[in-house]
């Protein structure tokens, strides 16, 4: 029960059929929009049907039904990519692109590979991800908060449109579409990556050594087990663990010799001196929508000088927008950074700014209205700076208005001696000022600069990439003056990402350092095209040190991947749900009310039926449901209007079957289903209570 719901295999040919749908549009696009080499097209075309596709579902889901919305989408792509063709003139499509059928098969082997590693894991955020997948698969885009329905989700779902896809037109389970979307963009994510290291280096080396260090490059945590045993033993007096860091319950120098249990991990635990909190490698990128995020990132690098025709600027507007559902740190990192080398350009050197990179401009600019519109984080959040917060109206956004300048000035003012420490002045939006300044980790409470300990521990965890920045921004200007500004652009807003960590803490200090992640994921690959570029004017020393860097980096990453293959030959539906689960999500996703009131394990419930489990979250109504999973009261859950009741025999209480027995001999109530595991013990039970007053 781990693939499809009916069981049956051919339930994917339809949403393969609408795969060659918009992979064909994006084939058309790529040819017709851009000047790619014949062995880039493919690769690039289906990357750009990919992001088209989910972005217009994402649009067309406003107002259609879920399975016209996500079957409509790809013959729209495939239509734009014959528009293209017509306008153009020329041959529609040049069948020596498929030469790169060596480049096809490689990604079919990476997306078989990572999809037997998902198989096995279940870890990471697999609750949020799997309740997005089912609810926008049953039809709720822009989903709806799965803990509190009447709001809307302050959340980048743009990855998840694709599991969506996959639940829908694919009969996918939710965690089969989990995992199978999260294979098909690490592979798209490392084609790209290959791609750019063959622009830049000229070789098919170049190709491997960049995708190769986009899967395996992390930090050096585990270097600091070279460093003598007293300097490890003092950080521990200042190194405090947190986060699912902390459960390992040891001191720092203790710590790294540790194996990392966590649930839903590989069978063989993860050594702590290999993992990282900053500068995690692909490998270890469960949740997907980083490496969705890297894909986008790569296809503008890779298509940002290459425009050919005065329509492009629409297609990067949709593209950016698509970012900005996807990672919207990331999209506002190259936002800043292209807005601003421009600006440094009309500064400095205004021949630079050339028709392509104004072209790259005007769709940029275009991408802020939609991505302010389309649903997600930034749409949510401008709807509560434009409408008010909680209390509303035009009082609200006053203070909120005020709130901005006094935090600025605050900002200014805590430079001036005394200085303060970490959280200084208000908080807006969840920022605030971060002094002394600090390297965040999500495994470690924040690094301060200042203290040398920590600064040390920070080093390593940032990896000795960070060394070679000096040179790497140099050589990146010098490529932007000569007219690529794309590498100019990732090395300005790689700077922007990692600065701002150090200076800002956010209310969860794990999401503002993928900042600093994004900036050492771009350093890296840019470390990897200079040491082996050969148009690089680097001394034989430095290219040297850096080949050896890359391959510190690498080692923490490739230990991590052989832990990981221990799981390859098992399966895991996701974390704490069983076969029993599968069995109940076959017979009754998608069938219930699409505004259904359901009282149920509120996770569990949506992932299962495709449709949002109530759990209001104030105070006072959340200890009221915590009591209702210990003593089932119908009159009560009659009085809060729900409609379906769904139990199971993993409640917490010990009147459980009672309690159940009680409600069953209710006339009002309706067995709807039940599934039983053969011991007879274990249960899933779906009721109907709409007859009840």
């Amino acid at each position: 029960m781990y693939w499809y719901r009916d069981g049956n295999p051919l339930s994917l040919l339809p949403w393969l059929g609408v795969l060659l749908l918009w992979w064909g549009g994006g084939w058309l696009l790529a040819t017709h929009l851009f000047r790619l080499k014949n062995r880039e097209r493919l690769v690039v075309g289906f990357g750009l049907g990919l992001v088209l596709y989910l972005w217009v579902t994402n649009l067309l889901a406003h107002w259609l039904p879920p399975m016209l919305a996500f079957s409509l989408s790809g013959g729209l792509i495939l239509l734009a990519g014959a528009l293209a063709a017509w306008r153009s003139g020329e041959r529609w499509l040049d069948l020596a692109d498929l030469k790169a059928w060596p480049w096809l098969a490689a990604g079919l082997a990476l997306t078989y590979f990572f999809l037997l590693t998902g198989k096995g894991l279940a870890i990471f955020d697999e609750h949020k991800n799997l309740s997005l997948i089912s609810i926008m698969a049953g039809g709720d885009i822009p989903p709806r908060f799965y803990l509190d329905y009447p709001l809307k989700h302050i959340y980048h779902y743009g990855f998840q449109l694709l599991g969506a896809s996959l639940m829908r037109l694919g009969g996918m389970m939710p965690w089969s579409a989990f995992d199978l979307g999260k294979a098909i963009v690490w592979a798209l994510a490392l084609l790209l990556a290959g791609l750019l290291g063959r622009r830049y280096i000229k070789s098919t080396r170049g190709a491997l050594l960049a995708a190769a260090v986009l899967a395996f490059a992390s930090g050096t945590r585990y270097l600091l087990l070279l460093l003598p045993p007293g300097l490890l033993l003092r950080a521990d007096a200042v190194v405090n663990l947190t986060g699912t860091s902390a459960f390992v319950n040891l001191p720092f120098s203790q710590a790294l010799l540790t194996g990392w249990t966590i649930d839903g991990g590989p069978p063989s635990p993860y050594i702590f001196a290999f993992l990282n909190g900053i500068y995690d490698p692909l490998v270890m990128s469960h949740q997907g929508a980083q490496a969705t995020s890297l894909s986008i990132f790569l296809l503008l690098w890779l298509t940002a000088t290459r425009i050919r025709h005065r329509f492009a600027p629409l297609l990067l507007a949709v593209v950016y927008a698509m970012w900005a559902l996807v990672w919207e740190t990331t999209y506002g990192l190259v936002w800043l950074a292209t807005f601003g080398l421009a600006a440094l350009f009309y500064w400095r050197q205004r021949e630079a700014l050339t028709p392509v990179f104004r072209q790259h401009l005007a769709g940029l600019a275009l991408s802020v209205p939609i991505a302010l519109t389309q649903g997600g984080t930034l749409t949510e959040l401008a709807r509560k700076v434009i409408f008010g917060f909680e209390g509303g109206g035009v009082e609200a956004r006053l203070h909120w208005l005020q709130a901005v300048g006094s935090g600025v000035a605050g900002w200014l003012l805590t430079w001036l001696p005394p200085l303060a420490p970490v959280g200084v002045g208000p908080n807006i939006l969840g920022f605030s000022l971060q002094w002394p300044p600090a390297i965040l980790s999500a495994h470690f409470e924040p690094l301060s600069l200042f203290s040398p300990f920590q600064l040390i521990v920070g080093l390593f965890e940032l990896g000795p990439v960070i060394l070679f920045t000096p040179w790497l921004t140099a050589w990146a200007w010098r490529r932007a003056q000569a007219g690529d500004w794309p590498l100019g652009v990732v090395a300005l807003s790689s700077w922007i990402g990692f600065a701002l960590p150090i200076f800002l803490q956010y209310e969860a200090g794990r999401d503002i350092s993928r900042l600093t992640w994004q900036a050492l994921v771009a350093w890296g690959l840019m470390l990897a095209l200079a040491v082996a570029g050969r148009d690089v004017n680097w001394p034989a020393l430095l290219r040297r040190a850096g080949a050896v860097s890359l391959a510190l980096m690498m080692f923490g990453g490739l230990m991590l991947a052989g832990i990981q293959l221990t799981a390859v030959s098992t399966t895991q539906l996701a974390h704490r749900y069983t076969e029993l689960d599968a069995q109940l999500a076959s017979e009754i996703w998608d069938t219930l009310p699409y505004n259904a009131r359901i009282f149920g394990n509120p996770g569990n419930a949506t992932v299962l039926t495709g449709r949002l489990a109530e759990q209001l979250l104030d105070e006072p109504v959340t200890r009221r449901w915590q009591s209702l999973l210990t003593d089932l009261d119908l009159d009560v859950l009659v009085d809060y209007g729900m409609e379906f009741v769904l139990v199971s025999n993993r409640w917490p209480s010990d009147t459980m079957l009672d309690q159940i027995a009680a409600l069953e001999a209710q006339p009002c109530v309706t067995l709807m289903t039940e599934v039983w595991d053969t011991s007879r013990v274990n249960f899933r039970k779906l009721y109907d209570i709409r007859g009840c007053e």
